[in-house]
């Protein structure tokens, strides 16, 4: 199986956490930009094996497309692929604001089977304090309307936010867990270096909330999610039964994928990663010469009919990992999942003398509870994950 990714840069605003690549609305060219990436998919698809099963449109927020836009575009990927069926899954992005009956239904036609809402919290204080547009009513009926239209539907929170409390984040799980949304993505703060959120911290101008506290919502996390159902598949996302992302599971058990738009990242699934530096304009460049679209052999409302010759084939930049790199990565990779790492395939991957030296640097682990061998599986237990980061430094 084999997934494709696609970038959709564009905000409304920065939320003041993020740390993905995105620019201001007020200078998305939608017509251009979404052309350009029909230009990298046509002649970049080949680097797939066989035609990708799964579509992810993240951002930025993808919400934002155009309607009269968005199926076009949609029609357009399918016919570059010669997808003749559904997609096996086909996730958008979206913020609660964006959401409603008309574009629910504009995006159901177009083939999406999945939406990805990014909520952040229910708490209109701490919406505010990062930086969302969107209230907490506004959030609950935008997943009362998704679910009228998608079979899949996960919604994002975020724990140990500023002037958040365990008892405001309980607040926040319950309302989304009573909606009966099939997925959830509890992510702790991660204060990444040049963001608003770290800025601020390091100059002692934000206090979050304490170690004790982190730990109490990370408690909280699990036990609520558990008991309501939803079983946890990887680190930071749980799922009610046949409601897990098979897109993200790709990424985590090493499946090739091909990402599209400026910063998005590839990987053939062997030792080969492809990166898009992240530069909106020298990647609208890169396929453009004074302003007309080049080499394009489709005709859409988008694209149209030019026919030129390109000046470059890759703006994308290439990596080829050694074997340790290819190590490591299996095994950051698949301790993620909740089923963990099959050293039978690591076996056969690295060798046994690898075997060997990952279960001894995880013995320490294994003796106090944090990691679990069954059946040739090595896997994190609740403990081994609330400290994970710290482990894997240590097993690497």
């Amino acid at each position: 199986m084999t997934a494709l990714y696609l970038h959709v840069p564009f905000c409304r605003s920065k939320c003041l956490y993020c740390d993905f690549y995105s620019a201001g609305l007020r200078i998305a060219d939608w017509e251009k930009y979404l052309a350009t990436i029909l230009l990298e998919l046509e002649n970049r698809h080949e680097e797939l094996p066989e035609v990708p099963s799964t579509l992810y449109i993240g951002g930025g927020t993808p919400s934002l497309i155009p309607p009269n836009f968005f199926n076009s575009f949609v029609s357009d990927i399918n016919s570059l692929l010669g997808k003749n069926k559904e997609w096996l899954e086909f996730t958008l992005e979206v913020n609660p604001e964006d959401v409603n009956a008309e574009n629910c239904e504009i995006w159901k036609v177009a083939g999406v089977n999945r939406l990805s809402m990014g909520l952040q919290s229910l708490n209109n204080s701490e919406l505010k304090k990062i930086g969302r547009r969107h209230s907490s009513s506004e959030a609950i009926e935008a997943l009362k309307t998704a679910k009228n239209y998608f079979p899949k539907i996960s919604a994002d929170v975020i724990f140990a936010l500023p002037g958040q409390s365990p008892e405001s984040y309980r607040e926040t799980l319950e309302k989304v867990i009573s909606t009966e949304v099939g997925h959830i993505s509890s992510y702790a703060l991660m204060l990444e270096p040049g963001t608003p959120f770290e800025v601020l911290v390091r100059r002692n101008r934000l206090s979050l909330p304490s170690e004790e506290e982190w730990g109490i919502m990370y408690d909280l996390t699990c036990n609520l999610l558990g008991q309501a159902g939803y079983e946890r598949y990887e680190i930071s996302n749980f799922a009610l039964p046949q409601q897990h992302s098979i897109h993200n599971y790709s990424y985590w058990t090493g499946k090739p994928y091909l990402g599209l738009g400026p910063g998005a990242h590839s990987y053939d699934g062997g030792s080969r990663r492809r990166s898009n530096p992240a530069d909106l304009k020298s990647y609208l460049n890169f396929f453009m010469v004074d302003d007309s679209i080049q080499n394009a052999r489709i005709s859409s409302p988008i694209i149209g009919n030019q026919n030129k010759k390109m000046k470059n084939k890759y703006f994308y930049i290439e990596e080829i990992l050694t074997d340790n790199e290819r190590r490591e990565e299996f095994i950051l990779t698949r301790l993620r999942t909740a089923k963990g790492l099959s050293l039978t395939e690591f076996e056969a991957s690295f060798g046994s003398l690898a075997v060997k030296s990952l279960l001894d640097l995880s013995s320490k682990y294994i003796n106090t509870g944090h990691l679990t061998l069954k059946d040739s599986n090595l896997f994190f237990t609740k403990e081994g994950f609330a400290i994970s980061d710290l482990i894997l430094s240590s097993i690497l």
